[in-house]
């Protein structure tokens, strides 16, 4: 083979690079999704947390309380404590100086969720649900916090979240 054929034939080579890196690039372009959620593991990530249907808010009286919980329709969360040692048990915490302890607290009974598991009823909270917290000593820069894990009636459960709970009024 002589020297212009070589030269010739890595020319040649080069240019079926630089075209096939164009045609990638450009296909990319003209047919990637326009779906956002297709292209957004934040927004996946968003929605398989259990923060997307469950919220709570605690109204205080002197150092007692009560922590509301406002679970989206067709969702719960698991009781305190939870029907099997697999499942999140629903808890009230605070957070101080970046440490989270659960606080003292009443947690009502849970309500059948109409699913068993190996034979055990599961026990649930659903919208509405009071957990009454006692002598909460909050502080300044303290958060007081709900962890748990919410679950469809399907039983499709999502990741647990700890989720802050939004202080309200005081009695």
């Amino acid at each position: 083979m002589n020297r212009q054929r070589r030269y010739w034939l890595g020319a040649l080579t080069v240019a079926v690079v630089l075209v096939g890196g164009a045609a990638t690039l450009t296909w990319n372009s003209l047919f990637a999704s326009t779906d956002p959620l297709a292209n957004s593991a934040a927004t996946f990530t968003d929605f398989a947390n259990s923060s997307a249907y469950v919220t709570a808010s605690l109204t205080m009286r002197g150092q007692d309380g009560v922590v509301a919980l406002h679970i989206g329709r067709d969702w719960h969360i698991n009781a305190n404590p939870a029907s099997l040692d697999n499942l999140i048990t629903s808890t009230v915490l605070i957070e101080h100086d970046g440490t989270q302890h659960e606080v003292q607290a009443d947690y009502p009974p849970g309500k059948s969720s109409g699913i068993t598991i190996d034979g055990t009823n599961i026990l649930v909270y659903e919208d509405g649900t009071h957990i009454l917290v006692h002598r909460l000593a909050i502080k300044a820069g303290d958060r007081v916090l709900m962890r748990a894990q919410a679950c469809n009636n399907q039983g499709i459960c999502l990741a647990p979240a700890t989720i802050p709970v939004i202080e309200g009024q005081t009695s």
